[in-house]
């Protein structure tokens, strides 16, 4: 199997290797984008925080950090849909990590109350 991404051709033995490829390569871009815009559950908070403002009177209840993070996830595989990347698959990855991060801020929140 031939994986590439930014004009790099990498060869991997097995279908499995790729996975784990993924998987490392995600992680790369969670850690970089993390150093930007800083954890997810302070990023995607004040995302959401917007939304639930500006859509109060649509919503029947306020959406949630994990909430975005699915929404994330949609968004990437409409873009895979209409153009499929090599990035919308790490990126998919990547929201599902976050919102792993964003379930236990939520958990530790709630135990600190």
């Amino acid at each position: 199997m031939v994986l590439q991404h930014n004009d790099e051709f990498k060869v991997l033995a097995s279908s499995e290797d790729a996975r784990v490829q993924a998987i490392l390569e995600a992680a790369r871009t969670v850690e970089e984008r993390g150093k930007t815009y800083g954890p997810p559950s302070q990023h995607f908070g004040r995302t959401t925080g917007a939304i639930n403002a500006i859509f109060a009177n649509k919503l029947r209840e306020p959406l949630t950090t994990e909430d975005w993070a699915m929404f994330m996830i949609i968004d990437k595989l409409a873009r895979e849909q209409e153009v499929p990347k090599h990035d919308n698959a790490i990126d998919m990855i990547g929201y599902a990590s976050c919102m792993v991060e964003c379930k236990a801020a939520r958990s530790e929140e709630e135990i600190e109350r």
